[in-house]
């Protein structure tokens, strides 16, 4: 019965979750809406995998 007071009773009686502290500091915008043809090349080259093609698509350039 005497522990609910104060610090105690707040501890008690609420309930804890957790928290994740992230950085967004490496995701890049054209992952999002609007989808323009140019974000959607980019995006493609860097889903294929292909450093080439990265670079042609940040060019403006295709290599279809």
């Amino acid at each position: 019965m005497g522990s609910y007071h104060g610090k105690f009773s707040f501890d008690a009686f609420s309930h804890k979750k957790a928290v994740l502290y992230r950085s967004f500091s490496g995701d890049s915008p054209v992952r999002y809406p609007p989808y323009t043809p140019e974000n959607k090349k980019l995006m493609r080259a860097v889903m294929n995998g292909g450093i080439l093609d990265i670079i042609l698509a940040l060019m403006g350039w295709s290599r279809d």
